[in-house]
């Protein structure tokens, strides 16, 4: 799990500082794989991070586009060989592989190359990164109706019908069609998807639950265009479709800039103040928008049920008794919490 999400928000983050807050975000879930290096600087200076004692972040060997490009005489075949046996010969290794032709790649390269991938000591990672992420990696939720041509007149029917049926592909004439673009016929490599492709190359392991766990010496990474929304769709259909769900997500910048302050309510409010030696419960409660009315005067924060309860205007004994620190005061850092501390508390709370 904590391999599973992999940070690469810095290309896209408005500069060092919005990148090393927000990846270290990212650290603080639980989640290790990381290329925003700002991030784990920001973990050693601020939380009480070392990176010679504690994992903090890592990556791996990997590739991008311009350097597959580099290769266009020689061919893929040629770079896989160079990568494998010379720049990266053991452990993990990502290809970026979609430069060219995706599905070929991954068709008639792979098994070209399984002897080789299956020798070596790593993992070579497959990174497909364009497309629907969904359907490269799961492939198509296809009509149980083998032959559309056999129940109606025309593959407009077909299509009609599939799609009413909630299916995203069908089958006309012996040939796999989307219901979105049914005039484009779809290879049975992209029906499938990335991960069972590769099982049918490389095969793997069954789970004591019963899924498939794809060979240890191949595995598959996303990182594009990756939200909350597709990581949901994406981990569900492999489960039903009886895969453990060894794929990687990469995360961008749009899943990781496009959070404000409202996305989860966040506001800083002052709620009480003293005054001529007097406590003196404050707050804002506008009449032209009743939503922006603050708490008031002094909180007791408790956890019910495992949520977190805030009740306002309360004593300065109830107060004590809430689960509210002082942290910082009077210009003083009175309390400092660390980066395992805030991976502990998180882990304890979704476990």
């Amino acid at each position: 799990m904590p391999f599973q999400g992999h940070d690469f928000s810095f290309r896209g983050m408005f500069g060092k500082h919005a990148a090393a807050m927000s990846g270290f975000g990212h650290l603080a879930s639980g989640l290790v794989g990381t290329d925003t290096i700002p991030a784990v600087l920001f973990a050693e200076k601020y939380y009480g991070a070392d990176v010679d004692k504690e994992l903090v972040g890592c990556s791996v060997d990997a590739t991008e586009h311009s350097v597959t490009c580099s290769w266009i005489q020689e061919g893929e075949i040629e770079f896989f060989q160079y990568l494998m046996h010379e720049q990266s010969p053991t452990g993990i290794l990502s290809v970026v592989s979609d430069t060219w032709d995706f599905w070929k790649l991954v068709t008639e390269y792979l098994p070209e190359l399984k002897a080789e991938i299956m020798a070596r000591d790593g993992t070579v990672v497959i990174r497909p990164d364009s497309g629907d992420p969904v359907r490269i990696l799961t492939g198509y939720c296809v009509s149980p109706v083998s032959e559309y041509s056999e129940l109606v007149d025309s593959q407009q029917q077909a299509q009609e019908m599939a799609m009413t049926d909630g299916f995203e592909a069908y089958r006309w004439q012996g040939n796999y069609y989307s219901v979105e673009l049914h005039s484009t016929q779809l290879q049975e490599c992209e029906v499938k998807g990335l991960i069972e492709c590769l099982w049918d190359t490389f095969g793997g392991t069954v789970t004591d639950k019963g899924f498939k766990l794809l060979d240890e010496h191949i595995g598959a990474i996303y990182g594009d265009a990756i939200t909350l929304e597709r990581q949901r769709q994406i981990l569900q259909r492999l489960m039903d479709k009886g895969f453990a769900s060894k794929v990687v997500l990469g995360i961008g910048s749009y899943s990781y800039q496009y959070v404000t302050r409202d996305t989860h309510g966040s506001a800083v409010k002052a709620t009480s103040v003293v005054k001529n030696n007097q406590r003196v419960a404050i707050f804002k409660e506008p009449k032209t928008d009743s939503k922006k009315r603050s708490a008031k005067g002094l909180l007791k924060v408790e956890r019910v049920n495992g949520e977190l309860i805030c009740k306002d205007n309360v004593t300065e004994e109830e107060e004590k008794q809430g689960l509210l620190e002082v942290v910082f005061e009077d210009g003083e850092l009175l309390k400092e919490t660390t980066l395992g501390e805030i991976r502990a508390l998180i882990s304890a709370q979704i476990s």
